[in-house]
């Protein structure tokens, strides 16, 4: 059996499993602040319902929409630059003084409290401030949590399984969404009100999705707080203080560009394509109801589909990358996802967007769970932490392309549908940028017995 060499930090096989089922379980909880928060049901609500509250004049309501949709992009610009900050600084800390699970289960129980505060958030203009505020600073613990999170990877895989172990976590993030949504959707907006009755006055219905999300984030992700492997000590690290953690990161940087410039080059890379992909699924709701006419409900059908499908795709994508490395899966999935793209944009319809726009879904996950195994390939043991701060900072000193890109075509071009044109070249952009890397073994399958093979062994 090759899987895992026994030491200090590593844990018996019954042990390991729930670990790894624990990592699962985190992506499903987690996943739903991004999908009814985030993308298609909160946000929505603040920009469309509490903005426009006893609005009659509909040029006005269209106003009031803008300027909460412009307040609700600003704050979150501010929340990539809290995230850039404190991304590497805090993986720095973790990696030195093994504060990780810490940190990790802080920043997860955080992102809970702030999602089920959501529901304070009233059916009336003076709370889109707060609203905003709120969403914001989920977004920063949200993704701190996930840089804390993905250095456990390491601790429960091998070279041979990581991809799969990685992907099944990404699948289950995805197909958690749908459960929530379908639930989300159920109970709380069809019909009528929802299942549960819950009145829509003052927005009350909408506002207890906040709180079933919340409980939702917290009762998955439970598991990992009491399975997360050993975090790792460097006992001989001096003392910890933010202006040594900071001057380590510039050391850090300083020693990346000499000495792995490879690692460099993908962070560089794979932070322009991520944000590309992070506007698709962002800027999703805002194409489909803006460019096609879809209702809210219609809206939630899709992203229940594309999550499904995501799902689907993401899966499999991490059984290949096992037989073919991540390089393969990245290129392939950048390339599909570009064309598709470009299919949505010339053809124009409601009936390509559905097909084509479900078709693409199937290729974004896969990217993203590849990144995350590449990166920790491409790292040093002792420094795996730090290195998804520096990833996590990489993606949000990027963070404004996407959804730049999009703003400038719908502006300058004409259109919502033009906008997908901004992220298209994102995409590409990103695509042109990572296929120079020099990612040696690193972006090509493991050598070693594959996963198969090694259930066979021990059989």
């Amino acid at each position: 059996m090759t899987a895992v060499q026994e030491g200090p930090l590593t844990p018996r096989r019954s042990a390991l499993a729930a670990q790894i089922r624990a990592f699962g379980l985190w992506d499903w909880g987690i996943s739903a602040f991004s999908s009814v928060i985030l993308t298609f049901v909160f946000a929505a609500y603040i920009t469309t319902g509490v903005a426009t509250a006893g609005i009659e004049d509909p040029a006005a309501a269209q106003a009031a929409t803008d300027r909460a949709s412009a307040l609700l992009s600003s704050t979150q610009m501010w929340a990539a630059v809290a995230v850039a900050l404190l991304a590497p600084l805090l993986g720095s800390l973790a990696d030195t003084g093994g504060h990780r699970n810490t940190l990790l289960r802080i920043t997860t129980l955080a992102t809970g409290v702030l999602v089920a505060l959501m529901v304070t958030v009233a059916m009336d203009p003076d709370f889109v401030l707060w609203g905003c505020i709120l969403i914001a600073a989920a977004v920063v613990t949200s993704e701190l949590a996930l840089v804390f999170v993905n250095s456990v990877l390491p601790q429960i895989s091998t070279e041979q399984n990581r991809g799969r172990i990685s992907g099944t976590a990404w699948a289950l993030g995805y197909w958690g969404s749908i459960i929530c949504m379908v639930l989300v959707l159920v109970l709380f907006v069809m019909p009528g009100t929802g299942l549960l009755g819950i009145t829509s006055e003052r927005g009350w219905n909408l506002r207890a999705i906040a709180l079933f999300t919340a409980l939702w984030i917290v009762v998955f992700t439970l598991p990992i707080m009491r399975w997360v492997p050993p975090s790792p000590r460097d006992p001989s690290a001096p003392r910890w203080t933010p202006w040594d953690g900071y001057r380590q990161i510039g050391r850090r940087l300083v020693r990346t560009w000499r000495d792995e410039p490879q690692m460099l080059h993908f962070l560089v890379a794979s932070a322009v394509y991520r944000d590309g992909l992070g506007a698709v699924f962002t800027l999703a709701g805002v194409i489909a109801a803006g460019a096609y006419g879809f209702s809210t409900v219609m809206i939630i059908v899709f992203g229940i589909a594309a999550n499904l499908i995501a799902g689907v795709g993401v899966f499999i994508g991490g059984r290949v990358e096992d037989r073919m490395g991540p390089r393969a899966v990245i290129v392939a999935s950048l390339v599909a996802v570009i064309v598709l793209g470009c299919v949505i944009l010339v053809a124009g319809t409601a009936a390509a967007f559905w097909a084509a726009g479900l078709a693409l879904c199937f290729f974004v996950g896969p990217i993203n769970a590849s990144s995350r195994t590449l990166l920790t390939r491409l790292s040093d043991p002792d420094r795996y932490t730090e290195n998804f701060g520096l990833y996590a900072t990489s993606g949000r000193a990027f963070g404004f392309l996407g959804t730049g890109a999009f703003t400038l075509a719908v502006t300058h071009l004409g259109g919502v549908t033009m906008g997908i044109l901004g992220i298209v070249a994102v995409l590409l952009l990103g695509l042109v940028l990572f296929l120079p890397v020099r990612l040696g073994a690193a972006g090509r399958a493991p050598v070693g017995p594959s996963p198969a093979e090694e259930r066979e062994a021990d059989g």
